[in-house]
């Protein structure tokens, strides 16, 4: 049995399509559903919890939080109450299809209980690029992304492992939007680290179970639909700060003070390229470029200390 875990912030349009395709897809006596409502306080979201408590052949839970936690803390306190061996963290922005439990059970769930490890699904189905894992940040990728390069040649390189395997492989981290490892691991690694707001929890997750000796595996032919980039695109100023806020939290975390003093110098010139670039594109995006520019700037500020970035969402 599978504890889903679904973390909703302003997405109450997208977390019912899941829900329903979860229930449409998939024989509901192999999972409980834990909905967690992170301080967006939707009304159209109470409506479905309403609908979904009528369903006698759901095991439902809604939880209820008056403010933003951020993901990793809600999906923390979503998995406390959760009463299954196996957790799947689910993005509300995502789709499910083919009976997605019978193939965990028949593919994922065997090596989580033999291996406890983390597993992965595929939630991104471009054909030359996968984004859905990847490699830890390296020196490499961050000059690349000087040039806007770096992440693009990170999921080249994952998609050309993946491309006449099918079976799973291992990688350093999977995305967040359909991650899936045991109760007992999860706890062992104290959940999700709550010093991330939004963005990197489940590379740093990856990264402490793969310091504790366990794997971490890319189920790269299962496949959920994940619409991507929906929250993101309603306030870019947010979510780009978020970003790389999380990604300096990482950085900074995992690397010697030394280490760390090389990629913020790197992550600076990364910045300075991107107000170049959105500068440029400014008449064509004024709003994207208004935000994007802004939220460059304030990250310049507190670049060494990312504690230090507001969690603030207004542009």
């Amino acid at each position: 049995m599978i504890s889903i875990i679904i973390i909703n912030y302003n997405l109450a349009d997208q977390v019912k399509d899941c829900v329903y395709s979860l229930i449409k897809n998939c024989n509901t006596k192999d999972f409980e559903l834990i909905l967690f409502e992170n301080g967006s306080n939707e009304k159209s979201l109470h409506n479905l919890v309403e609908e979904l408590k009528n369903l006698k052949q759901l095991n439902f839970k809604f939880i209820e939080s008056e403010v933003n936690l951020g993901f990793g803390r809600a999906c923390n306190q979503a998995a406390a109450s959760a009463e299954k061996e196996i957790f799947l963290f689910l993005n509300p922005d995502t789709l499910i299809g083919n009976d997605l439990i019978k193939k965990l059970n028949e593919y994922v769930l065997p090596e989580i209980y033999q291996k406890n490890l983390i597993a992965g699904l595929k939630v991104n189905s471009e054909k030359i690029f996968d984004f859905s894992a990847g490699y830890f940040p390296n020196i490499i990728f961050e000059i690349m992304n000087i040039f806007l390069i770096g992440r693009w040649l990170e999921a080249f390189l994952v998609k050309v492992k993946t491309l006449f395997i099918n079976q799973p492989v291992s990688l350093d981290w999977v995305m967040g939007s359909a991650i899936i490892m045991s109760k007992d691991l999860f706890e062992k690694l104290s959940g999700f680290a709550p010093e991330y707001f939004l963005y990197f929890e489940e590379m740093d997750i990856c990264k402490r179970a793969k310091l504790l000796g366990y794997d971490v595996k890319y189920y790269h032919q299962i496949e959920v639909n994940h619409l991507g980039s929906v929250g993101s695109k309603k306030n870019y100023y947010f979510f780009t700060k978020m970003f790389y806020k999380g990604k300096l939290t990482f950085l900074k975390k995992h690397n010697s003070n030394f280490k760390f003093k090389i990629y913020s110098y790197i992550i600076r010139l990364q910045f300075y390229s991107q107000i170049l670039f959105w500068t440029f594109m400014s008449k064509k995006y004024k709003v994207i470029s208004e935000h994007k520019i802004k939220a460059f700037k304030e990250l310049l500020k507190y670049l060494n200390c990312p504690s230090k970035i507001s969690n603030n969402y207004c542009a």
